[in-house]
């Protein structure tokens, strides 16, 4: 039997790729406030570092939390893509990114 329902119930889905190569882990040091945001999977078949978080949060939440993931690692790249999708309908992401820099 095939299941419809979907897994995630969050409001959105965002698709969060860093620009630079340096391939971190930023699950493994999420602080507590920021694995309460929603759900946080890894994204093992894109090019970049990249990562889906499922979550009710506002883009300027998200934006927040990954500006200061970037800066805590220290990563080289300055510059991420952020797509915001509405939850499992992934057939209109609305692009919330270039122009936002982390420092």
């Amino acid at each position: 039997m095939i299941k419809t329902a979907p897994v995630h119930h969050q409001t959105y889905c965002y698709l969060i790729e860093l620009t630079g190569n340096a391939q971190t882990d930023l699950l493994m040091t999420l602080s507590a406030a920021e694995q309460n945001l929603g759900d946080w999977e890894r994204v093992y078949s894109a090019k970049l570092p990249t990562w889906r978080l499922w979550t009710n949060a506002n883009a300027d939440v998200v934006r927040f939390t990954v500006t200061h993931l970037i800066a805590r690692h220290a990563l080289p790249q300055n510059d991420y893509w952020l797509i915001q999708y509405r939850g499992h309908d992934h057939r209109h992401p609305k692009m919330l990114h270039p122009q936002f820099h982390t420092r």
